[in-house]
């Protein structure tokens, strides 16, 4: 549902956004659950169903007959994996022994001592090979104060998917692979320009797509864009000391928004409702021309619907560039995905880590991007080694660029992994989606959603905040991995 904060007050916003929260968290206590496996010889697992859930499933049952370990392995929503381990959280019971865990849960879950470290068992494993892992992954998806408190089991970052076929026949130049500073968020809009009011193979043409749904998928998308024009959500996070007054009053923000607006009038007007998902569909019915995404959709494209193993229209027509830029600022690129982690409440810690370390392993990994059913659905790799692996690139052939957006990644400064985030995304994102149709100039707008975020973070004691901050830095982290 969307709100109109035009005609409500400021008091009526931030409790809708308060009530949403504590209904995610109640919702999940009408949800049947087992208890985390108390056989000695089983472990219990808790995922979303996104594309790594699946190659990972077809392993199982070879993890199963070299270790003796049964794993019963659960799939749920996004949401309802959110809501269900907060909620078994919250009443100390034992819900599983490994769970999936998204970038924007870890400082939450490890400041409550709802997961554990995984420092100890880090230490004491000769296997692990932690610097095989990129650093701005484990930076930005895994470390939190010091902890690594997950593993990731698949990374992401974001790039450039086009029609090579719709660019040949226009006569437009493909975009370079590799960052560039001719290749610009400027340039990318006026190539889009060049197909608009075109058809190609006797059906209209649309330039691009993009996500307008409000409040996660708009603010994934829109933030890459902002990211890459230096805006910064915070005054000071994620260096020391943090200062959590919001900036979004700032001119990157605006410029953004604007650059953002013309995206969406580039693509079908329906893009206002599209989720992560609808997006890539889109493209890969065939009349889109170029739009950037988070890089599982690299492959995701390949197929007719989400993890259907049909094959696509566009499957043998398109390729990736890297992300634009902006004019004079440094690159930088949004970095997601999901980890592994082991809850506080498990009464199976030890086993629990032994499966993390082979769903995470080289090993495994490579084999599930090798899993050849529903079309190879599989290159989110964190681990360096994959993406010069020859068999692998062989099948994906796209690595190259994936990996040098990876290496330019940033999570930590594109969304914040703060407590209270969801809070302040839902602002952003019903802003972002009220901006794209309306007519209200971007700027107040965001000073709008820069008094709530103020309210918001003030509510959940940020503002002013007097806890210790932490020098959370990339440095840091890569001395960190260098210990081990």
């Amino acid at each position: 549902m969307t709100i109109d904060t035009g005609n409500m007050s400021r008091r009526d916003l931030l409790k809708s956004a308060s009530v949403a929260a504590l209904v995610a968290g109640a919702g999940s206590l009408a949800i049947p659950r087992r208890g985390a496996a108390k056989d000695a010889n089983t472990v219990r697992v808790l995922s979303v169903e996104d594309p790594f859930f699946f190659s990972m499933k077809a392993m199982v049952p070879e993890y199963e007959k070299q270790t003796g370990i049964k794993v019963e392995l659960e799939s749920l929503s996004y949401d309802a994996l959110q809501s269900r381990l907060v909620s078994a959280f919250v009443a100390k019971t034992s819900d599983a022994d490994v769970i999936v865990v998204d970038q924007m849960w870890l400082g939450q879950y490890l400041d409550n001592g709802w997961i554990i470290s995984l420092n100890d068992f880090i230490a004491k494993d000769s296997e692990i090979d932690l610097s095989d892992f990129i650093p701005e992954v484990l930076y930005s998806s895994n470390m939190w104060r010091g902890q690594i408190g997950t593993l990731p089991v698949a990374a992401y970052a974001q790039g450039v998917m086009y029609r090579k076929d719709i660019f040949d026949d226009l006569g437009i130049a493909a975009p370079p692979k590799e960052t560039s500073e001719n290749w610009t968020w400027t340039k990318y809009v006026d190539t889009l320009k060049l197909m608009e009011g075109k058809s190609f193979g006797g059906k209209p043409l649309f330039p691009t797509v993009v996500c307008g749904s409000q409040p996660s998928p708009i603010v994934h998308m829109f933030t890459q864009l902002s990211a890459s024009h230096g805006a910064n959500w915070f005054k000071s996070f994620p260096s020391a000391p943090w200062d959590f007054s919001p900036q979004l009053k700032g001119p990157a923000w605006s410029k953004s928004v604007d650059i953002y607006r013309q995206l969406y009038k580039l693509s079908p007007p329906e893009a206002i409702n599209y989720v992560w998902f609808d997006a890539g569909t889109r493209f890969a019915k065939g009349d889109i021309g170029m739009f950037y995404w988070w890089t599982p959709y690299f492959y995701l494209i390949k197929n007719s619907g989400y993890m259907t193993g049909k094959k696509s229209s566009v499957m043998d027509k398109y390729a990736t560039a890297a992300l634009p830029k902006a004019e004079g600022v440094p690159q930088t690129v949004s970095l997601g995905g999901y980890s592994l982690g082991i809850p506080a409440s498990s009464e199976r810690q030890e086993a629990g880590y032994d499966f993390i370390r082979w769903a995470t392993s080289k090993a495994t990994q490579k084999k599930m991007a090798l899993w050849p059913d529903l079309n190879y659905q599989f290159s989110d790799f964190a681990r360096a080694s994959l993406y010069m692996d020859e068999e692998v690139k062989a099948i994906y052939p796209y690595l190259d660029v994936q990996y040098a957006m990876m290496k330019q990644g940033n999570g930590k400064v594109t969304r914040p992994p703060v407590p209270g985030y969801t809070a302040i995304e839902s602002v952003l994102g019903l802003t972002l989606n009220q901006l794209l149709t309306g007519t209200e100039e971007p700027k107040i707008g965001l000073e709008r959603a820069n008094s709530l975020f103020e309210s918001i973070l003030k509510g959940n004691l940020m503002i002013p905040y007097q806890k210790d901050s932490y020098a959370d830095t990339l440095d840091g982290a890569k001395a960190l991995i260098a210990k081990k």
